[in-house]
């Protein structure tokens, strides 16, 4: 008799057990899907910080100090070219540009990469501390161009280390405002600093089709252990 309970009992525990999986499953998709249209939400910037403030050398950039607009000062001590960059237009078209790109020494041996515009063939020297307004953005992960002396194939700190002898920010900042230190405004071929778009793998509707899908799987398994038995009552 104990046999046979544990027996008629067993389906249905294991069935219940695989549903609960699914459910969580089905749960885990539900909130990845939350964090992709609260990433792609248009979001008002919030006033410039200090860099310093929300980052710091040889640490990963925290979620919350990703797209903040910030503001910094240091001298340039080193330009690089960054080949097959997508600059994105005003009228929303794509294109790939060669930018500009400097290393800022920030003092106290720290550096930061700094994206001024678009390259140009008048290059500027600049010998005096610079103020400089941007937005933050991760590092790039994936290269754009073969390596070569003086180019970076990627937004990246990493290929640069210890340039300078300087211990680097993570990410870079696209500048959107130069200045000296008298406040004089420099010019460039400056280039858009939209919002970096979310890095959560998939899309909004893709995430919720997987919710469905595993909340499907768990009414099927916990259906499953009953219906050779309402076949059987059918049947008879």
């Amino acid at each position: 008799m104990k046999n046979f309970s544990i027996k008629k009992i067993a389906p249905l525990l294991i069935a219940v057990i695989l549903a609960s999986a699914f459910v969580e499953l089905g749960l885990w998709q539900l909130h990845r899907a939350q964090d992709t249209q609260r990433m792609n939400a248009t979001k008002v910037d919030l006033p410039a910080v200090p860099l310093l403030s929300i980052a710091a050398p040889n640490q990963n950039l925290s979620p919350q100090s990703i797209n903040r607009i910030v503001k910094t000062s240091g001298r340039y001590v080193a330009t690089y070219s960054a080949p097959n960059q997508e600059v994105i237009l005003a009228d929303g078209k794509k294109v790939l540009q060669t930018l500009e790109v400097r290393l800022l020494n920030l003092g106290h041996k720290t550096g930061l990469l700094v994206v001024r515009g678009i390259e140009s063939t008048n290059t500027q020297d600049f010998v005096d501390s610079i103020r400089v307004t941007g937005r933050l953005y991760p590092r790039q992960s994936d290269n754009r161009a073969d390596p070569a002396n003086g180019l970076l194939t990627r937004l990246d700190p990493s290929l640069i280390a210890n340039a300078q002898g300087l211990s680097l920010i993570d990410g870079y900042i696209v500048a959107t405002q130069e200045s000296t230190e008298f406040g004089q405004s420099i010019t460039a071929d400056r280039v858009p600093a939209p919002p970096a778009k979310s890095t959560t793998p998939g899309f909004y509707w893709q995430h919720l089709s997987y919710v469905i899908i595993w909340w499907l799987m768990a009414l099927l398994v916990l259906v499953l252990p009953f219906y050779g038995r309402l076949k059987d009552r059918i049947s008879a």
